[in-house]
């Protein structure tokens, strides 16, 4: 794991919701680290989906204490206002 991420507590996620859930490629990324004892945040791309059973489908790809946290479907209409407001509602 690179440096930054390995120190980081809270990682953000991001990536296009295809059918209700994440693409492989983001459970082969959480199955590939250890994220013990971090928070991770899913948000996601989409124009029409939302998170269905993203978060469930993904649950079996994080190790230990790994917290595995909904976040929100970003779809280009958020301001950066919004977006700021969004990341401080997380109480992280």
């Amino acid at each position: 794991m690179d440096a930054p991420v390995a120190e980081a507590d809270v990682i953000f996620v991001d990536f296009p919701i295809w059918w209700y859930v994440a693409p492989h490629i983001i459970n082969s990324f959480l199955t590939a680290h250890d994220f013990s004892g971090k928070t991770i945040v899913l948000f996601a791309t989409s124009g029409g989906s939302d998170f269905g059973r993203t978060q469930d489908e993904l649950e079996d790809s994080v190790y230990g204490t790994t917290h595995l946290m909904e976040g929100q479907i970003l779809n280009g209409k958020q301001g950066k206002e919004e977006l700021v407001e969004y990341v401080n509602s997380l109480a992280l």
